[in-house]
């Protein structure tokens, strides 16, 4: 696919009822213009070590996973309710969040049913304006911590 152009993010201040399309789709979303860095989205997962005395060696074994902790980057834009909403919640004590990222296939990038989505639920937190520098752009970092799997589908119609 090559790089990650042409991509759309949108929030919602909500979690899903269901983690599945049909929870996701069910929420309320308004897209964030200006952004710069998606979040990365996926899981890590702790090691377990298992000895075996006769082999003489240890073996890793897949413990709990964990939601990635990443970062969205936007510019500013002060006046566009998705920027509104993402920095809200980064900001409120609970930071409640979902995200939908599409790559649109309509006219200007726009998110067109059947495209391809990916959903995802957890907290933002941790806002933080840009600093400032002779070779930086006014906007935001807003930290996001994923937890519940990313759910993959397509645009409804």
């Amino acid at each position: 696919m090559g790089n990650h152009n042409g991509y759309s993010l949108f929030v919602s201040a909500a979690l899903p009822a269901t983690n599945n399309s049909a929870g996701f789709e069910a929420l309320t979303w308004t897209e964030v213009a200006g952004h710069q860095q998606l979040p990365q989205l996926g899981f890590t997962h702790g090691m377990i070590d298992v000895g075996d005395l006769k082999q003489g060696i240890i073996i890793g074994e897949k413990g709990a996973g964990q939601g990635v902790d990443t970062s969205v980057m936007c510019r500013e834009l002060t006046t566009d309710a998705g920027q509104v909403i993402l920095r809200a919640q980064a900001d409120d004590d609970q930071g409640i969040i979902s995200f939908k990222i599409a790559r649109g296939t309509g006219t200007d990038n726009a998110v067109v049913t059947g495209d391809l989505v990916q959903y995802a639920q957890g907290i933002a937190h941790s806002l933080r304006d840009n600093q400032g520098t002779t070779s930086s752009y006014e906007g935001f970092e807003a930290s996001f911590r994923q937890n519940a799997k990313t759910v993959t589908s397509t645009e409804p119609a």
